[in-house]
C-alpha cells in the first residue's frame, strides 16, 4: 500500500479515484463510502485515529476529521 502515492485529504469534497486504502488520521466521520461490496451507513459513525480501512473504494466523502488516502489499482 503506497507505492501508488498517497494524499493526506482533510476537505469535505467528494473524493473519487481507485483508493486501496484509507487511514484515518483524526476521528473522522464519513458521509459515504463508495466501492466493490462496501455497504453500511457510515455517517453515524466516528472511525477513531489509527483504524485503516482496506478495500476498493472508488470514492468517499468525509463529513468532519482527516484520513491518508493511498492510490491503487482495482481490479475488477
Amino acid at each position: 500500500m503506497g507505492n501508488s502515492g498517497f494524499a493526506l485529504v482533510t476537505s469535505t469534497a467528494l473524493q473519487s479515484g481507485s483508493y486501496v486504502g484509507l487511514t484515518v488520521v483524526t476521528p473522522t466521520v464519513f458521509a459515504s463510502i463508495s466501492g466493490r461490496n462496501i455497504s453500511g451507513t457510515w455517517s453515524a459513525t466516528t472511525v477513531p485515529a489509527g483504524i485503516t480501512i482496506v478495500g476498493p473504494i472508488t470514492s468517499f466523502q468525509l463529513t468532519s476529521g482527516s484520513v491518508i488516502a493511498y492510490n491503487g489499482v482495482i481490479n475488477s
